[in-house]
Order: structure tokens, then C-alpha cells, then sequence
């Protein structure tokens, strides 16, 4: 299993291709994930569930996972109050690794916008938009964003337009 993270400005770097979603101004989180077999439906193509269960691993990715630090406790602060799921292309077995790239948009007090595509090279299998809320799990409501979870969403901002 490949599993990889980067930002977009490290891809361009190193050559290894150009990241499938240009928003200028913008450092888009890449997350690289190999298709497994046990992903396939009887279609022969990547269920919709396994979709979004990708979309949620670079999610987890970007929120909580730090490279270099083997064995970190990972405590989940969002949950998702919605999803909207765009298919647009079959997700077929192949083996090149699929790109999901992820931006965070609608930066508010408690909930912001995350959204994800779902690509290999110029193909795009599946546009993801989640609102994710804030939550605090001990008092069991939503909270305020704390300054380093903002400091997080606007290395991967999008720019919203003026309202």
C-alpha cells in the first residue's frame, strides 16, 4: 500500500508532475494512494464508499498526521455535517497511484469547506465537498477553531471571493 502526503510547491519540485488542481495563491494538500483490490465492486471499479473513505484518509492526513513522528496519538477535533460527492469517471485498478488533492475554503468561526478531487494524471474520478465543524468531544458541542488549526487551513486556502 502507497501512502504518501506532500504539498503542492514539493511536487513541483521534484518533478514527479504537476498538481491537478490550480487555484493561485493556493497550497493545495496532495495525498497519493495506490488502488487496491479490495476496493473494486463487483463492476470491477472503486465503489463510491471506498471513495470517500480515501477522501477521509488524506483528510486525516492533512489535519492530523505529521511526518517524522512515529507513534502520535491522533485525537479526531472535526466531524463533517455534510458531504457532497460528484462521480464523474469509473475508478479502475491500475498501477499508478491516484492523486487526492485538497483545498480548504469558507474559513468561519467553527466550520470551514474542504474539498477534494480524486485524480490520476488529467483524469478526474470524483470532486468531494464536505463542511467540517469544529467539535469539542468532552462537552460534546461544536467550539471555536483554535489559532493553529487556522494557521493549517490558510497554508491550504483557498481564496474566497469578496462577500
Amino acid at each position: 500500500m502507497t501512502l504518501t502526503h506532500a504539498l503542492a510547491s514539493d511536487i513541483r519540485r521534484t518533478g514527479t508532475g504537476r498538481p491537478p488542481l490550480e487555484v493561485p495563491g493556493c497550497r493545495p494538500h496532495l495525498y497519493l494512494r495506490q488502488v487496491r483490490m479490495s476496493d473494486l465492486d463487483s463492476m470491477n471499479h472503486v465503489n463510491n464508499v471506498r471513495l470517500l473513505e480515501m477522501i477521509q484518509d488524506a483528510h486525516m492526513d492533512m489535519f492530523y498526521l505529521r511526518p517524522g513522528l512515529p507513534g502520535q496519538e491522533i485525537r479526531p477535533r472535526f466531524v463533517y455535517a455534510r458531504h457532497e460527492l460528484d462521480y464523474t469517471e469509473p475508478l479502475v485498478l491500475q498501477p499508478e497511484p491516484v492523486t487526492i488533492t485538497t483545498t480548504i475554503g469558507d474559513l468561519r468561526r467553527s466550520t470551514f469547506r474542504v474539498t477534494s478531487r480524486v485524480t490520476r494524471d488529467a483524469q478526474v474520478f470524483c470532486t468531494c465537498v464536505s463542511t467540517a465543524v469544529a467539535y469539542d468531544p468532552d462537552a460534546r458541542c461544536s467550539r471555536r477553531l483554535e489559532e493553529e488549526e487556522r494557521a493549517l487551513a490558510a497554508r491550504h486556502a483557498t481564496p474566497d471571493p469578496a462577500r
